[in-house]
């Protein structure tokens, strides 16, 4: 019987012979079976003997296909050959839906010819789409026994007339999910409805080629899980429901050092460094029995012994009743991740020159010893030591023998202070001295006296004497202050008295020094005239593109357009505007004057750019600031997102809270963030990741030197790096020359402004600047 089914050729009669009954006057009535009711399976038993040998032998012959490996495409085609010569004078289709689920084309059909084919692919289905062009509109199957008549077959008719298809058949294949994904069809050369048999045939034929495609699914699903898991460089384990180890790819391997015999049968307890305790693993086995999955940060041990930390992700895999038969856990190896993190978090507390705390982690302690002084009612003293006339010497002797004679320095600074003290330097030659758990100021000096003591000591630098002293500035809690920042711009104040008063010594901060000056007097109540009188203009600096040398935008510069001095800079009344409060009055004009000048730049011409606004902590105090920033941005009509809001690091740590949700509103309305001074304060990565900033801007403080100072070098390159590591933007302050700039291009800095690109400009001046 099986060689009754061998395929044979089989005959298509040709498209342009006219069957008869295309003759006729009326067209014949559809019979009953052209309904497209969903009948109920056909049962065997309603089938002759001959007709059930006849299908088993079809099964055993495509069965027999797929044992021995045949192409899924063969096989599919065998279906329709066996199926035709059992439905003789037919030919056989199979139509799968386009991925995005809106047309049909013929998968298989080896009877019919190319220019049928090319006819039948793109069928859109509908109730005009022919027998298979309904299934799939219908969801069921369609049984039309005359095409020339049934209106199912209205836009496919002049198809029928062609090729001589009077009757057709369809049925639907479906996915492993069950959704109809094509259709099956026997269409006969001459009318006819399907008996049980040929009813039967077509179920089978839809079932099997339905098992074949997602056969051929799955294989391809497995073929490409095996590429992933040879060819991944992340490791990847499966193991049994009791973890012992079933399979690892050639990553874990290479990873832990193993070979794949040697960890196959075990468990994963073969590795395990031992860093992690039973509640760890309760809690991972709890997340993975709870919602299928676990993912985090884990130590596990190499065959050499090493441990190193990786990123672990475990899957448990579940089968068709829901039961897990297996897990997956994939992991990578994060070492070379963590070193960078702790480089640049050391980098980020500690200066790279004396491994000193940094100013960041300088005012951590000092707040903790402030706290516990509080608490115990004593004292802690707050140091601001300058070497005299130090950047004459590092000049003369060069930056490397500067560099040498700070780290001697440092040595000796750290014998005067105690363990419980933090020593810090700040930049250059200013170092910061904390000295906690203090009963009276009478300690302060003995501890002062010696560090003067020790830097007055000549040192010996490549064969020769060199002598220094530093003035130092004492501002002491609680008497002179009770948080940071008064501390230290008090303990500055002293300082400069100190080096007024001859330099190598040491002043107290007193209430005399703080007391307010003429100059402060004067240039306050000059403020509220000019406030009152509008004597305030901006400049505006360009930002310049590294990488294409375009103006990507300028940043606004207040200048006091003074009645008798003249244009004055800000560094003269920005300071005093902050002290007393005037910075609000000055910075919303600042703020609505640069939007408006910006969509003035617009109406002239010119590309829309970007314009940076300077603001003040005092004025994010104030409680109003979201409201003014609206204003201005609905006064000007500029969009949100050619605005940009620069702050200072230390200004988010006045009030975190409230500067976090802040921050989050002026986002919400487009407008860009900006890290102004970036290094000179916190410089936190921690921060960085909260709060939503687009762009860092590096202080000139480390741009002057770092053509010739490799510690200032250094920074700038850890700064841009991390920045790039969190998707922000980089600008740099401050370039004055060719070597500043060359460098920063080198550092893949992304945008710089400075006097040696383009001066701070008026309005105008800018206009004439970009138009070149």
């Amino acid at each position: 019987m099986l060689d009754s089914l061998a395929v044979k050729p089989h005959s298509f009669p040709h498209k342009l012979l006219k069957p008869k009954f295309r003759q006729m006057e009326k067209p014949e009535k559809p019979s009953v079976l052209s309904c497209s009711i969903e009948l109920p399976e056909i049962a065997y038993s309603t089938l002759s003997s001959e007709e059930q040998e006849k299908i088993l032998h079809l099964q055993q012959a495509v069965l027999e296909s797929m044992v021995h490996g045949g192409d899924h495409r063969e096989v599919i085609d065998q279906v329709c050959l066996l199926e035709e010569q059992l439905l003789p004078n037919s030919i056989a289709s199979v139509m799968l839906m386009d991925e995005a689920y809106e047309f049909l084309n013929v998968y298989a059909a080896p009877s019919v010819p190319a220019e049928g084919i090319a006819q039948l692919n793109g069928l859109r289905p509908g109730p005009g789409g022919g027998s298979c062009g309904n299934v799939i509109y219908q969801q069921k199957p369609q049984f039309v026994s005359n095409t020339f008549t049934d209106p199912r077959w209205q836009d496919l008719r002049q198809l029928a007339y062609n090729f001589n298809l009077c009757a057709c058949w369809s049925l639907p294949i479906y996915s492993a999910q069950r959704k109809v994904v094509g259709t099956f069809a026997l269409s006969s050369f001459e009318h006819r409805s399907p008996s049980p048999f040929h009813r039967k045939l077509l179920e089978i034929g839809a079932s099997i080629i339905g098992i074949v495609l997602e056969r051929t699914r799955s294989l391809e699903s497995l073929r490409l899980f095996q590429k992933v898991f040879e060819g991944s460089q992340e490791g990847i384990m499966i193991t049994d429901t009791n973890k012992v180890i079933l399979s690892v790819n050639p990553g874990f391997t290479k990873i832990l050092g193993y070979t794949e015999d040697e960890l196959i049968g075990q468990t994963p307890i073969k590795f395990a460094s031992g860093y992690h305790g039973r509640r760890f693993y309760e809690g991972m086995w709890h997340s993975i029995d709870t919602f299928g999955h676990w993912h985090g940060e884990i130590w596990n041990r190499r065959k050499n012994g090493e441990i190193f930390p990786e990123w672990l992700a475990i899957s448990e895999v579940k089968d068709a009743r829901g039961e897990t038969t297996h897990y997956i856990g994939i992991f990578s190896d994060i070492s070379e991740r963590k070193d960078a993190e702790e480089q640049i978090r050391y980098l980020s507390s500690h200066d790279v020159l004396t491994g000193l705390p940094n100013r960041m982690l300088f005012e951590d302690r000092l707040n903790n010893a402030i706290s516990f002084a509080e608490r115990n009612h004593s004292k802690v003293a707050l140091l601001n030591l300058d070497l005299d006339h130090f950047k004459m010497l590092n000049e003369s002797l060069g930056h490397a023998a500067g560099d040498a004679l700070l780290l001697r320095l440092t040595s000796r600074l750290k014998q005067c202070v105690r363990e419980i003290d933090t020593l810090c330097r700040s930049g250059g030659d200013e170092f910061f001295i904390a000295l906690a758990h203090l009963e009276d100021t009478d300690a302060i000096s003995a501890i002062v006296d010696q560090i003067l003591e020790q830097i007055t000591e000549p040192f010996s630098l490549e064969g020769r004497s060199l002598s220094l002293s530093c003035s130092i500035g004492i501002a002491v809690y609680p008497d002179d202050g009770d948080d940071f920042d008064i501390l230290m711009k008090r303990a500055d104040k002293a300082m400069y008295q100190a080096k007024d008063s001859g330099r190598n010594t040491y002043r107290y901060f007193t209430e005399q020094l703080n007391s307010d000056s003429v100059e402060y007097m004067h240039i306050t109540h000059e403020l509220r005239e000019a406030i009152k009188n509008n004597q305030f203009i901006l400049h505006y600096q360009p930002q310049i593109d590294l990488t294409t040398g375009g103006v990507l935008g300028v940043e606004a510069l207040v200048r006091w357009d003074h009645p008798v001095e003249g244009l004055m800079p800000p560094g003269r009344f920005i300071g005093i505007a902050e002290q007393n409060g005037l910075i609000v009055d000055i910075g919303q004009w600042v703020l609505h004057e640069a939007c408006r000048q910006a969509v003035a730049w617009e109406r002239a011409g010119l590309p829309p750019m970007v314009v940076a606004v300077n603001v003040s902590a005092v004025q994010f105090r104030r409680g109003n600031f979201e409201q003014v920033l609206r204003s201005a941005l609905d006064g000007s009509g500029l969009a949100p997102r050619n605005l940009e809001i620069e702050l200072t690091e230390s200004t988010l740590f006045h009030d975190m809270d409230y500067m976090l949700t802040l921050l989050n509103d002026l986002k919400g309305l487009g407008v860009k963030l900006a890290i102004d001074d970036f290094g000179t304060g916190y410089s936190s990565l921690a921060y960085l990741k909260k709060f939503k900033i687009d762009r860092l801007k590096i202080d000139r403080s480390f741009v002057r030197d770092i053509a010739s100072d490799p510690n200032d070098a250094a920074i700038v390159r850890a700064i841009v790096q991390m920045a790039h590591t969190l998707n922000l933007r980089v600008i740099a302050e401050g370039v004055e020359d060719r070597n500043m700039l060359e460098y920063l291009r080198s550092c893949h800095c992304d945008e710089v402004q400075g006097y040696y690109l383009a001066k701070p400009m008026s309005a105008a001046e800018i206009a004439e600047f970009i138009a070149k």
